[in-house]
């Protein structure tokens, strides 16, 4: 029977999950934790050494070499949702990674990438994560000192939403938002039609749990979080809230919730989805919802299901059948060759073998050249085409700071841009004097090719002079070619 280990850590303690499965039923055989503040049993002075601490732990409950899950948070790599030009399926990774490095911050060459396809009309979405080699190297240093190597280095919400979907409860809201608590951080995953579409993190005051400020905070990051995931699904509104919390102190974080968004709320207990044996069954940790994550990347790995983000295995162009291509052509022309130098005779017999060998040998050496030619021209044709009929962001931007209001009448806290079907679109949210004010920006920003689409506005004198909170889309229209 096939046994691992699901491990990931923060400021504070390591969490961990060994784990058996069979038949693609998984069972948890132990899940704990391991404190990392300097005043916990058995730590070492000074400097606090991640991977001595986990080391020891492992030690003392008689745990040797397995094979290591390890789960990063949403607050550790850099996500995009990209818009890629059409392409085949085995070009996609180099298609993206093409996108990515125009799009991301900081993105290079050696960066490990990976994406979730998210489908749609050409052109196609894509939610693209990647992570600094630094810290993974980090991730692997400590790792080295505990003794494990790493098999996977997993995203943790889509660990956490892996295991939520192995459940009957997945298959209702075409729209779901799952909420896992972690102390004082909360990572917000959103599914749309099952699949990964948005992710972020927050921190909050304190642990909701127990806090009437951190739940009241939860709850704005929750509504802030669903306001945009309704601009970018068009309309779509979250249907349902899964909290992932074990134990009856969030009960009354799930009952605030309910109250203040008007949508219902669930509370997810992981470990009430898995068999326990052994440790598990005797000693529970204390904050057992918080092991999701590790829980899901574990079944996955069970029962061989590739997971969502793996920063060690990430997706790939596979490598073209050239070679074995070649040599079945190559055959061919030898088998004809010799065919035709039966008819001419014995004394033409070994002009054509030595001919056979030469065109086999040119046969080699040029059809790889003239597959990846042909691959390339179709690539280069298919971003030359995205890039004819791109909304110029440049041009855009500039055009907006011509039009929009001075300092004096107007303030924008937030700009967001972001291609559509017919052009682009840029939302605006921020502060202004007054409704007229409004009235008159919005004038100022419609044209032939650009609309204005005024959201939400309301009172708001927390940023004075200006007495209005407004919120307003401009959509553009493309040029014609």
């Amino acid at each position: 029977m096939p046994r691992l280990l699901a491990i990931e850590w923060n400021d504070v303690e390591v969490r961990a999950v060994v784990a058996s499965g069979r038949g693609g039923r998984m069972t948890v055989e132990q899940a704990f934790t391991v404190s990392l503040l300097p005043g916990a049993p058995g730590g070492e002075g000074g400097q606090i050494d991640v991977g001595r601490r986990i080391a020891a732990a492992l030690a003392a409950r008689g745990i040797g070499r397995l094979d290591t899950l390890v789960a990063a948070g949403r607050a550790d790599v850099e996500l995009r949702q990209l818009a890629v030009p059409p392409c085949p399926a085995d070009e996609l990774p180099d298609v993206v990674r093409f996108q990515a490095v125009k799009e991301f911050n900081a993105l290079k060459e050696d960066w490990p990438l990976d994406f979730i396809p998210l489908g749609g009309d050409p052109p196609q979405n894509v939610l693209a994560a990647a992570a600094d080699p630094a810290w993974v190297g980090e991730i692997q240093g400590i790792l080295d000192a505990a003794g494990l190597k790493p098999q996977r280095l997993v995203l943790r919400p889509c660990a956490t939403a892996s295991l939520w979907r192995r459940g009957e409860a997945a298959a209702g809201a075409e729209v779901c938002l799952l909420v896992d608590l972690l102390g004082a951080e909360a990572e917000l995953t959103v599914l749309f039609d099952r699949r990964e579409f948005f992710l972020r993190s927050a921190r909050l005051p304190a642990d909701p749990a127990g806090d009437a400020d951190a739940r009241a905070a939860l709850a704005a990051e929750i509504r802030r979080t669903m306001v945009a995931v309704q601009n970018q699904l068009g309309g779509h509104r979250v249907e349902s809230i899964v909290l992932v919390a074990a134990g009856e102190s969030h009960g009354e974080t799930a009952s605030q919730l309910r109250q203040e968004l008007g949508t219902a709320v669930e509370l997810f207990d992981p470990l009430s989805r898995v068999p326990l044996a052994g440790e598990a069954r005797r000693t529970l940790p204390e904050q057992a919802g918080q092991f999701a994550a590790l829980l899901g990347m574990a079944w996955d790995e069970l029962d061989r299901t590739a997971p969502a983000i793996d920063f060690l295995h990430p997706r790939r162009r596979r490598e073209p059948q050239g070679r074995r291509n070649a040599l079945a052509v190559a055959g061919l022309a030898v088998a004809l060759l010799f065919l035709g130098g039966v008819g001419y005779g014995w004394w033409a017999k070994q002009d054509l073998i030595d001919r056979t060998r030469q065109l086999s040998g040119e046969l080699r050496t040029l059809e790889p050249k003239v597959a990846e030619a042909d691959r390339i021209q179709r690539a280069a044709a298919d971003v030359q085409d995205w890039v004819d009929n791109d909304v110029v962001w440049l041009d855009e931007l500039r055009w907006l700071g011509d039009n929009l209001p001075p300092a004096e009448d107007a303030m924008l806290t937030q700009l967001q841009i972001r291609p559509n079907r017919t052009g682009g679109q840029i939302d605006l949210q921020g502060f202004i004097r007054s409704v007229d004010a409004i009235k008159a920006m919005e004038r100022d920003l419609r044209d032939d090719r650009h609309n204005v689409e005024g959201r939400d506005k309301s009172d708001d004198r927390s940023q004075k002079p200006y007495t209005l909170w407004f919120r307003s889309s401009v959509v553009i229209q493309r040029k014609e070619p």
